[in-house]
């Protein structure tokens, strides 16, 4: 077997363990794939992954520290697999580790969020594609992605079948955390959705163009154009995710000026939210202002307990 084909087939076999498993597999495919290509064709009649390979990709690639750090975990991950399957890959060291640099949210005013969706409902179609109506697909996108707390891929990932506008259910399939879940919109949302699904018409993907779904740099590119147009001045850098930061900081602050028990009802926009830990939910409480912060609503002692175990951002 010819060593690319080798490297895929390895590749593959790690893929079916893992979905057995339950663990995610999306960022493998598309992290350790282009490197298994790049290593096929530059190194034909190798043996095995070497360090020399490793290195001339980092350098080829110059990843963000981020992106770095991604990288470095998926084929240690990969190559570990190959040892255990009797290879001998080079594993990459803590020399290749890198230091994650987080995002800190942007946190939205009232009057920012509602500037914003005031631009995102005012936008217009352009010239170069009569086909193409962004007026159309960028009002529910959005809010969906806010009302909902989704990450911004997820919103891309639905099928037509998995919203029922007559209930308001939403089938949100292979999240982050490779984790199922189910939401109910809100009858406002479903309303506007219902309207968008009448003239979308006929197709596969809830929102999609020319029968894709549309992708991650056109929500991007998307949300930049409207926030542009919106004249808002950013004290930050506002992305879509930060619509998702924007739900669960707000729901939490409405549960604070209800005087309700925030660590009581934090599991339950855990599991909305869809994450796989309890953790990844006490982010929000440690981004809001301080003021907020020292409500009763929240049992610090309970807080710190947790937090001593160090609370990150589910964007990790």
């Amino acid at each position: 077997m010819a060593f690319h084909e080798e490297l895929l087939d390895n590749f593959s076999k790690m893929m079916v363990y893992r979905e057995a498993a339950g663990y995610a597999t999306k960022s493998y495919v598309s992290s350790i794939t282009p490197f298994l290509n790049y290593c096929g064709e530059n190194h034909p009649n190798a043996s095995a992954i070497t360090r020399e390979m490793v290195d001339n990709w980092l350098e080829k690639k110059r990843y963000s520290a981020n992106s770095q750090a991604s990288f470095i975990s998926c084929i240690r991950q990969y190559t570990r697999f190959i040892n255990f399957l009797g290879g001998n890959a080079f594993v990459p060291d803590d020399d290749y580790s890198v230091r994650r640099i987080p995002f800190f949210p942007y946190v939205f005013t009232d009057f920012e969020l509602k500037t914003l969706f005031d631009s995102f409902d005012g936008c217009v179609g352009g010239t170069r594609n009569k086909n193409f109506h962004p007026e159309l697909v960028v009002p529910p996108i959005f809010r969906v992605m806010y009302c909902c707390g989704m990450r911004p891929s997820e919103p891309l990932r639905l099928f037509c079948n998995d919203v029922n506008l007559e209930s308001g259910d939403v089938y949100i399939r292979e999240t982050k955390n490779n984790k199922d879940r189910h939401i109910i919109m809100s009858e406002d949302l479903r309303s506007l959705c219902s309207k968008y699904d009448e003239m979308a018409g006929d197709r596969t993907w809830f929102f999609e163009h020319e029968g894709k779904p549309y992708s991650i740099g056109w929500v991007d590119s998307q949300f930049r154009s409207c926030w542009n147009r919106s004249g808002l001045q950013a004290h930050g850098r506002p992305r879509p995710y930060d619509l998702r930061h924007a739900f669960a900081t707000r729901n939490i602050m409405k549960w604070i000026d209800k005087n309700l028990d925030v660590m009581a009802l934090l599991p339950f926009l855990s599991t909305y939210m869809g994450h796989a830990e309890i953790i990844s939910t006490l982010y929000y409480v440690h981004i809001l202002s301080e003021r907020i912060r020292k409500s009763a609503g929240i049992d610090w002692k309970q807080f710190s307990v947790i937090y001593g175990k160090g609370v990150n951002s589910d964007e990790d």
